[in-house]
């Protein structure tokens, strides 16, 4: 006979289904720079060495990629490009993270835009815990948005819809989900409010592709960029924090995109994005620096400001370093930074005292990833980095290059790593790379 469960052990029940799911994506890797927005992973017991002979290479696949991977529920979603002349596509890819099996693959034209095709695949994927679709942003200004098995959800044509500006360096930005919003910013010029060219920021409804609000923080851009903005809390309100093309550092609501303080930081765009710890922002660039003739700057912003927080919110500098491109990552009060030239810096995050610096190579591009006491570390001329840092120094603990398949000469890296459950995801413009133990 039927009997009707007691209204507690149905509480008890919604919140243990709760609990696993929030299980299930502990270990995943849903947007560029990992579940904490910050290049950081909890994940313990990682490699500390690879070859491409086979020590500790799960799989690699055919791809050619210049951005970086994110993983969710067992399966990794790329974006980068296909063919050759008439033939050239975008594409986003789905693999079987534990096989490398491809298991779906949607690509789409290049049109208005005037970017190069080695430059075709910019941006990352970004992944809604929630629903575990996966939103994308394309080079000619498609925004789509996918389930898991790679069906359309909806989608959006940026350029023919709001004006969206593409220049020739392929800059584009990648999407963020804030709440029940998808968030993708860009230059745009269309009419009304926005007739004058500025950075704007979109929000749309993550589940129908609806226009929530347009934000316009910044003023006149200065150049094309790709900082990605970040999710966080301060004082108690919900704020998305992020790079402008006008050389600022702005936060606005999240729920409706106004701005709450803006940090002039450089004479030219933002490309770097920043990461939170607590109340304070950490934001870099390597172009010439508003106040003084040295170019480029790492800064200590206290958050909790409004208006224009310039001159009463910095915390500290750290002049003359340039940190254009690669994004930083803090761990245990020190903050690591990859400069242009690819030399990595640590330095106190607390007073921006200078701790150590390790070189990596010769051009710094991708973001560094800490995890397991350990950095992971790419570099454009073909090398992935496993180092060991320490308090006064740093360590290498395997450098290994990668070189072309037809000839001897290494393959290009862009993108950061992405670690989740135990293994470590990059591309190159080659190939997709799952390694850790077997």
């Amino acid at each position: 006979m039927h009997k009707c469960i007691p209204i507690y052990y149905r509480i008890i029940i919604f919140f243990l289904l709760i609990a696993m799911s929030t299980f299930v994506y502990a270990n995943d890797w849903s947007s560029w720079r990992g579940p904490n927005q910050d290049g950081t992973s909890s994940e313990t017991d990682l490699v500390s060495d690879w070859s491409l002979e086979g020590k500790n290479l799960i799989w690699q696949a055919d791809f050619i990629g210049r951005s970086t991977p994110i993983v969710m529920n067992d399966r990794v979603y790329v974006i980068g490009r296909i063919g050759k002349d008439i033939t050239e596509q975008e594409r986003i890819a789905c693999f079987d993270a534990n096989t490398g099996d491809m298991l779906w693959d949607d690509k789409f034209n290049v049109f208005h835009t005037t970017i190069t095709f080695n430059r075709v695949g910019w941006t990352s994927p970004v992944g809604d815990t929630e629903t575990g679709n996966i939103y994308i942003h394309g080079v000619q200004g498609i925004f789509n948005c996918y389930d898991m098995d790679g069906n359309i959800v909806w989608s959006r044509s940026l350029t023919e819809e709001y004006g969206r500006i593409s220049g020739y360096g392929g800059r584009v930005h990648t999407p963020i989900i804030a709440g029940n919003l998808v968030v993708v910013s860009y230059l745009n010029v269309s009419w009304g409010s926005q007739a004058i060219p500025r950075h704007r920021y979109f929000a749309f409804n993550k589940y129908n592709g609806d226009l929530v609000w347009v934000s316009t923080p910044g003023g006149r851009p200065l150049d094309t960029t790709y900082s990605t903005p970040v999710v966080t809390e301060i004082n108690g309100q919900r704020l998305i924090i992020g790079g402008n093309a006008d050389g600022s550092i702005y936060a606005m609501k999240q729920t409706t995109g106004e701005m709450v303080w803006g940090f002039k930081l450089s004479k030219r765009g933002i490309n770097t994005s920043v990461i939170v710890s607590g109340n304070k922002v950490y934001a870099t660039h390597s172009e010439e620096n508003l106040d003084t003739t040295a170019m480029g700057r790492v800064v200590c912003i206290d958050a909790t400001g409004t208006g224009d927080i310039t001159k009463t919110h910095e915390v500290w500098r750290y002049d003359g370093v340039g940190v254009g491109y690669a994004s930083p990552t803090l761990m245990n009060g020190r903050l690591y930074i990859v400069d242009n030239s690819a030399n990595i810096h640590c330095v106190d995050a607390e007073t921006g005292k200078a701790i150590w610096e390790h070189s990596i190579g010769t051009v710094g591009k991708g973001s560094p990833v800490w995890a397991d006491g350990k950095l992971y570390a790419t570099e454009v001329n073909g090398k992935f980095h496993i180092l060991q840092p320490g308090a006064d120094k740093c360590e290498s603990l395997s450098v290994q290059e990668i070189n072309r398949v037809d000839d001897d000469h290494y393959v290009e890296i862009f993108g950061s790593p992405a670690i989740a459950n135990g293994r470590i995801y990059f591309t190159t413009e080659e190939r997709l790379y799952c390694i850790g133990r077997k």
